[in-house]
């Protein structure tokens, strides 16, 4: 058995060895090695430097500047006190910082904030305080109840006595 495998090998083997090369086949394989031989430009290279230069450039142009912090007003709901006429005469220097030109002055008003007339809203609620001022102030403090927490006392249970022995 093993010699009838044995002859069939050596017969398919032997055919391979007869067969003729492809026409042109060894004209293709030289013509392959000749381009590999020869030094090719690296334009990869150029192009990829280009193309993260062009978009650092880009994140730069996008990037917001950096700026100095204003000073914030802080404005509060406190009447104005009574200006005596000594008082009025004394004015008092801040030391100001780099103002650009462009910046405007704000206006000088003799009562800050400016007063604004009432909403609708606030028209009617002074009319349920003027009517009834009792009812009104009940509902008030209902309300400012409903805010507050809920206090929920402590469960306590107490052990229960068996009359058997365990």
């Amino acid at each position: 058995m093993d010699d009838k495998l044995e002859r069939i090998l050596k017969e398919g083997i032997a055919s391979y060895g007869q067969s003729e090369p492809l026409a042109g086949m060894e004209e293709r394989i030289l013509a392959r090695i000749r381009i590999v031989e020869r030094p090719q430009r690296r334009l990869t290279g150029w192009v990829v430097a280009f193309t993260v230069g062009v978009a650092g450039i880009g994140v730069l142009c996008v990037l917001p500047r950096h700026e100095e912090p204003r000073p914030v007003r802080v404005v509060t709901n406190i009447p104005p006190a009574p200006v005596r006429a000594e008082a009025a005469l004394v004015r008092v220097s801040t030391p100001r910082r780099h103002q650009s030109s462009h910046m405007k002055a704000l206006p000088n008003l003799p009562v800050f904030p400016t007063p604004s007339p009432l909403t609708a809203e606030e028209r009617r609620l002074l009319a349920l305080v003027r009517e009834d001022p009792e009812g009104t102030a009940e509902a008030f403090e209902s309300l400012r109840k409903r805010s507050e927490p809920i206090e929920i006392a402590p469960l306590v249970i107490q052990p229960l006595e068996s009359g058997g022995g365990l």
